[in-house]
């Protein structure tokens, strides 16, 4: 599903009305930030999925803390730093030849 434009704020209030659950999938936030996990761990087993992918340079520092505290968990597509054209293709691409990956 694509959505409406909206202010990051809003729309992350948005997404944290959904309360997680085993069915609702994994809520994933593409981060430059040390610490994170690859794109395949975080996506194992899961089907349904939201990413929030940032502008050039990636999300601020406060704009991150914000999506963690709405539950998305921080991931990586590897030591790359890609466009912000290409880091949501890139995304859709790996998780388009996962084994796991929906039909």
């Amino acid at each position: 599903m694509i959505h409406d434009a909206a202010s990051l704020a809003d729309w992350l209030k948005t997404t944290a009305r959904h309360a997680p659950t085993a069915d609702a999938g994994a809520k994933l936030l593409l981060s430059l930030q040390s610490g994170t996990q690859p794109l395949a761990l975080a996506t194992a087993g899961t089907h349904a999925l939201t990413f929030l992918s940032g502008p050039e340079g990636g999300l601020s520092l406060a704009e991150e803390t914000a999506a963690l505290a709405c539950g998305f968990m921080p991931v990586t597509l590897g030591p790359r730093v890609l466009r912000a054209e290409t880091a949501p293709l890139a995304c859709l691409s790996l998780i388009a030849l996962m084994p796991h990956a929906p039909a």
